[in-house]
């Protein structure tokens, strides 16, 4: 297997199966590597089956030393410094020494950001608190608009707002740090994305507010995404995420109208889209169709 098979498989199965995952990772990964370029995105995976998923903070910096000591890595490369976040995200979630003080403004923040990811399920507070030293510290510089730091917090951000959406029971902590976390994939989106980056954090927040018990909220975002959606004349499967937004919104706020309007605009999208999106979207058309008596 190459290295991009090797990987694309890893995530698909890392969610369900991540002590597989992570054994394949370690035994098979870095034999795999054959140039520079190949050493983040591995690290990245590392970083988080090890960090987000085990929370095994000592055996993930283990895998990231022995990538740094890889032939393929070369000393103060854009992979040696990835390493460098992930190792130092690891280290702040064991609670051993904080890494950041020799690093650049952006990659600081970087690593907050990755560290209150993996601690969000497992240490809320302390995440909370990460999460909020970065985005202080990233108001505070002023970031120019192309500095990377600006999309690993809006991927970040995004991300921890999907993990804690999944959440069966959220304590009130974990539902203030979703929302702060949807909230800054929405701001730092606007600042490294386009508008379908937009329209997409729009959605997330519909989603979060969703989940937060606030469907009026919940519907104006929905709403935000739509708007996108139409001013851009946006492909059928953004206009089918957005209505399947607002048809929830509409559902839980008990708008019996508003609801079958906004699942008969999905039914329309969904008769749109592309014969490859149609299998997966399909759970949750059937979804939205139950909501109709």
């Amino acid at each position: 297997m190459d290295f991009d098979s090797f990987l694309n498989l890893a995530w698909d199965e890392h969610a369900t199966d991540p002590d597989a995952v992570a054994e394949r990772l370690a035994e098979q990964g870095p034999g795999l590597v054959t140039e520079e370029a190949q050493i983040a995105p591995l690290a990245n995976l590392v970083h988080h089956v090890w960090g987000e998923h085990l929370g095994r903070w000592h055996d993930g910096r283990a895998l990231l030393r022995l990538l740094a000591a890889h032939p393929a890595c070369s000393p103060g490369g854009a992979a040696a410094a990835a390493l460098a976040r992930f190792q130092a995200s690891l280290a702040l979630c064991e609670g051993g020494a904080d890494e950041r003080g020799a690093m650049t403004l952006s990659d600081r923040i970087r690593v907050g950001a990755l560290a209150a990811a993996n601690l969000a399920e497992r240490d809320t507070p302390r995440a909370s608190t990460l999460f909020a030293e970065a985005l202080a510290e990233a108001d505070r510089a002023g970031l120019d608009p192309a500095d990377a730091a600006n999309r690993a917090l809006a991927v970040t951000a995004n991300n921890l707002a999907c993990t804690l959406e999944e959440k069966a029971q959220r304590s009130a902590a974990e539902r203030a740090l979703m929302i702060t976390a949807a909230q800054a994939a929405r701001r730092f989106w606007a600042v490294a994305g386009g508008w379908l980056e937009t329209e997409r954090a729009e959605y997330r927040l519909a989603m979060t507010w969703l989940q937060a018990g606030d469907p009026a909220l919940a519907r104006h975002h929905a709403q935000q995404c739509l708007a996108i959606v139409q001013a851009h004349e946006a492909p059928a499967l953004e206009r089918f995420f957005g209505h399947e937004a607002l048809a929830l919104a509409e559902a839980a706020d008990g708008n019996a109208a508003g609801r079958a309007a906004a699942v008969a605009q999905a039914r329309e999208a969904f008769a749109a889209l592309e014969e490859a999106d149609r299998g997966w979207c399909q759970p949750t058309l059937d979804k939205l169709l139950a909501l109709t008596p």
